[in-house]
């Protein structure tokens, strides 16, 4: 099973289904360790704090916090059948690729109970976490006399001088380049890749990559880059710590992180209700308060702190001015295009 989600089911309002909560028993989990693996930084201590302590809580199992995320390595683990890892946040685009290469474990929905969530952000093998952006960020600093707004301004040297930076992967870089160059949105798919390339060869020397996000949101706070692509939550965080950072919504690229189970997981039913844990509506919106990616759990919304709804992509306004990642594309491009980017860095 796949999905497609589109602005239009985003913006769409779902009813809640009443179920009653899972119970997830009294100490019942003492001596068994999850290892949840993420993203690291900001996102990840929100998952902590939010998901693992209240699980931990209720169950007593220990949760270890591991990653950041890193597609090779999940393959590795995945592939050898016993892997270290045992709830991996993981991209809606690698979702796709590893359901379909049967690295993860079915959802088990007599342990997670996803009648908590948008029916949207279902999948067979996994269920949605945030829903979140790709932005243009900016230091304010460096563009005290006119700030960037556009994609175009990230590839305008000229105009808007400084160092570049882009995550060092094709997804979200040759979309941001094909935006730049003047395609549309809804021409986007499937992505002309020699002439995002091409684009990309505008900046390539003036950029520093970004392997984590926590990276990407420490190079802003140090000042070593001035304009780049970066993950909404992350310029909330570093605003809130006092960088001097800001962002664009124009077409923003939204996208949805989803909770899997690696194949051959030694703690599985463990592992799920860790899960569990993470669709419920009061955990979900302590996520978003910390560091604004929008819930997957409708419930969740009403409680979002008012000051951070402005900064969430689900919003009607910031929806409007983006549009959604093809996660089938990159289900089917992803390894090709990731060689074609790693021979393109070192040219």
């Amino acid at each position: 099973m796949s999905i497609s989600i589109t602005r239009r089911t985003l913006m769409a309002g779902v009813a809640a289904t009443p179920l009653a909560a899972y119970a997830q028993g009294a100490n019942d989990l003492k001596g068994t360790t999850v290892v949840f693996a993420s993203w690291g930084g900001a996102y990840q201590d929100a998952e902590k704090v939010s998901y693992c302590e209240p699980f931990a809580k209720a169950t007593g199992a220990t949760v270890v916090q591991d990653g950041p995320m890193n597609v090779a390595k999940f393959r590795a683990m995945a592939g050898s059948g016993t892997p270290d890892w045992d709830v991996v946040d993981v991209t809606g685009g690698f979702l796709e690729v590893a359901a379909k290469d049967g690295l993860l474990e079915k959802i088990d929905t007599k342990l997670v109970n996803i009648g908590r969530l948008d029916p949207r952000f279902v999948h067979e093998y996994g269920v949605g976490a945030i829903v979140w952006s790709y932005n243009l960020g900016y230091s304010t600093a460096a563009y005290a006399n006119g700030a960037p707004t556009t994609w175009a301004d990230l590839f305008d040297l000229k105009k808007f001088p400084g160092k570049r930076t882009l995550l060092d992967q094709p997804v979200a870089s040759l979309e941001v380049a094909l935006l730049a160059d003047g395609v549309a949105p809804d021409k986007l798919y499937p992505l002309d890749v020699d002439r995002a390339f091409k684009k990309l060869d505008q900046i390539k020397a003036q950029t520093v990559f970004w392997s984590t996000n926590s990276q990407s949101q420490q190079l802003f706070v140090d000042r070593e880059v001035t304009m780049g692509i970066i993950l909404n939550g992350r310029v909330y965080d570093a605003q809130q710590k006092g960088a001097k950072i800001a962002l664009s919504w124009e077409q923003n690229i939204q996208a949805v992180d989803y909770l899997v189970v690696p194949k051959g997981s030694k703690n599985r039913d463990a592992a799920m209700r860790l899960i569990d844990t993470m669709t419920v509506a009061e955990n979900q919106t302590k996520v978003a308060n910390l560091i604004a990616y929008s819930p997957t759990n409708l419930a969740a919304v009403k409680d979002v702190d008012k000051k951070v709804e402005p900064w969430l992509c689900t919003t009607p306004e910031n929806l409007q001015k983006g549009f959604v990642m093809s996660q089938l594309y990159w289900r089917d491009h992803l390894k090709d295009l990731t060689e074609r980017w790693t021979a393109w860095k070192i040219a």
